[in-house]
């Protein structure tokens, strides 16, 4: 493929990095190896590492190695934290997903090392100062579909939701979705826990104690496993409400099982999905997703999950090394790197819409202020409504 547009955006020079030069250590962090995984983060991240090094000559010249920590308790935030700090060779860090970890983590980094937040989940990702997420976040997306439910979708009046019973499962129902539903009209909203392993029969029960079966809307903000076992639930109950879910309901493991089912559709037909801004089946060249797609196919493993978390790590890298070759590798530092982190504007690889670092106000380590929703429908992706702007219908409600 082309490397123009990656050469453009990251400011780097076409050909492999350096070898002789010493490698540019970027500090990585990621929930991976215990009960919380995300290694699509890291599949990301990774592939971005080896594309950067092998096409773009690397990050001003310099080969870029990882200096990766994976978390499992919440103690190991603290041991990362701590590891990064203490590493002269690292100015910055860059998270993959913080389901647990990131405060600890944070405790540590904050005010010492900028960190930029790879995919924002929690509430220590959203509020802690020093940390910095160039997509929207999970704050963005679920309010932007409660936005969506409420002003794009005819009539609706009640709307089930399940969530999954962990932290970032219950701020996403408590705080994210059903008050702004409420502030848009939408009183009778009704929520109910499932648990990280949850089968299609619990699923089955929880859609039935949220009243699923005369809901207009649910609202499924899971894992892609769970939205399988929702799929699975809805068929086994006989009830068709309108779904309107998050990106990684679209993940390949959703693809295959509708395949292994007999289907021919790669995500279950009429599903809403709220995302970032682009999408990763009808590839654009302009926001550097054709670009993203093809590299993370070539650089990662045969079976990446590459809809997932692994996208804002690939496009978090390729805008650190746009900015470090910006500032210039010698004048890296950690206070270097954190203004020209507060000075980005974009656009961003892969997010639709404008940065705006520390304007959130309410969230404000969240730089992105826009999502998208697109619908797969009769076999073909439809961007239903491609740029909204959470933040400022809520204002103005």
């Amino acid at each position: 493929m082309d490397n123009s547009w990656a050469l453009a955006y990251t400011g780097g020079k076409a050909g492999p990095a350096d070898s002789t030069q010493t490698p540019f250590v970027i500090g990585y962090v990621n929930d991976e190896g215990g009960t919380l995984a995300y290694p699509e983060a890291t599949q990301g991240i990774e592939a971005g590492v080896k594309y950067l090094n092998a096409e773009l000559g690397g990050i001003g010249g310099r080969p870029i190695q990882l200096e990766k920590c994976l978390i499992q308790t919440e103690e190991d935030g603290q041991k990362c934290g701590t590891q990064l700090v203490n590493d002269a060779k690292v100015q910055f860090v860059i998270t993959g997903t913080l389901a647990i970890g990131a405060k600890s983590l944070y405790a540590v980094l904050s005010g010492k090392k900028p960190t930029i937040v790879g995919n924002p989940v929690v509430n220590e990702d959203f509020l802690t100062p020093d940390t910095y997420a160039f997509t929207p976040g999970s704050p963005g997306v679920l309010q932007g579909m409660a936005v969506f439910t409420a002003k794009n979708l005819p009539n609706v009046k009640k709307v089930a939701v399940i969530y999954a019973n962990n932290p970032a499962g219950t701020i996403g129902f408590t705080l994210l979705t059903k008050p702004p539903l409420a502030k848009l009209g939408i009183t009778d909203v009704t929520g109910v826990p499932i648990s990280d392993t949850a089968t299609a029969s619990d699923v089955a029960t929880a859609l039935q104690a949220a009243g699923a079966d005369k809901a207009d809307v649910l609202i499924p903000l899971t894992s892609v496993q769970q939205c399988i076992s929702t799929y699975d639930a809805l068929q086994s109950l006989g009830i068709k409400p309108t779904v309107v879910t998050t990106g990684l309901c679209f993940g390949t493991p959703m693809t295959k099982h509708l395949q292994d089912l007999g289907s021919k559709d790669v995500v279950p037909d009429g599903w809403y999905f709220g995302g970032y801004g682009y999408s990763y089946f009808v590839p654009d060249a302009a926001s550097g997703m054709a670009t993203y797609v093809a590299k993370v196919h070539q650089y990662g493993p045969p079976d990446v999950e590459y809809t997932g978390f692994a996208g804002p790590d690939f496009a978090d890298l390729m805008t650190a090394v746009q900015l470090v070759n910006k500032i210039g590798v010698a004048n890296v530092t950690p206070d270097t790197m954190r203004q020209a982190l507060l000075g980005f504007a974009g656009p961003m690889m892969i997010v639709v819409g404008p940065m705006k670092c520390g304007a959130n106000p309410t969230f404000k380590s969240l730089c992105g202020t826009h999502m998208n929703i697109q619908q797969y429908k009769s076999g073909q992706w439809i961007q239903t409504a491609p740029d909204i702007d959470p933040v400022s219908v809520l204002a103005a409600a």
